[in-house]
């Protein structure tokens, strides 16, 4: 008897299922919905790229290791990579160094380590501008100037380079080294 009376009874149509929508109407909101999330998501990578959460490596003071440490490399193979920041740390003078930017000031290449075949300089292989390896001072180019520099700090022993800027320099001059002493 049940059955019979659930039988007779019409299905209620929910309200939201009475209107119509058309087709225009959904493309038009999945239009909006698109280009609102378009928006949010712009929104949130301009926000990161504008506010960096942490800045390491190069842009930043970068710990290049222990006075002793520094010494050592640069008593041995006479310079000290440091891929972080880019730079290589030459001992420009007995117990001093200066830490030289690994771009050629020509047209940007990346200039490699002193080399014992060119009797500890250091050559641009794109258009072999030639820098004294022990000072970054330009010896022929076709770059006008020697390579940029950074500054370096000595912090409780360690040695800090400074390379959120980069100094550019018409020569070499003593006082761009640092002590090391």
């Amino acid at each position: 008897m049940q059955a019979s009376s659930h039988a007779g009874q019409s299905r209620e149509r929910l309200p939201i299922l009475d209107h119509q929508t058309s087709r225009r109407k959904v493309t038009r909101y999945g239009l909006f919905a698109l280009l609102g999330a378009f928006t949010a998501t712009s929104a949130v990578a301009t926000y990161k790229m504008l506010y960096p959460t942490k800045v390491t490596g190069f842009g930043a003071r970068v710990n290049a290791g222990t006075v002793q440490d520094i010494k050592t490399l640069l008593a041995g193979q006479k310079y000290v990579r440091n891929s972080e920041g880019r730079f290589y740390i030459l001992p420009a003078a007995p117990d001093a160094a200066i830490a030289v930017y690994w771009k050629c000031v020509h047209l940007g290449c990346t200039v490699p380590a002193p080399s014992p075949a060119l009797e500890g300089n250091i050559q641009c292989p794109c258009h072999g501008s030639l820098y004294n390896g022990q000072t970054g001072d330009l010896i022929h180019g076709p770059a006008t100037h020697p390579l940029d520099y950074f500054k370096i700090n000595i912090d409780n022993g360690a040695v800090i380079v400074d390379t959120s800027n980069v100094i550019s320099r018409q020569s070499y001059s003593p006082d761009q080294t640092t002590k090391l002493g």
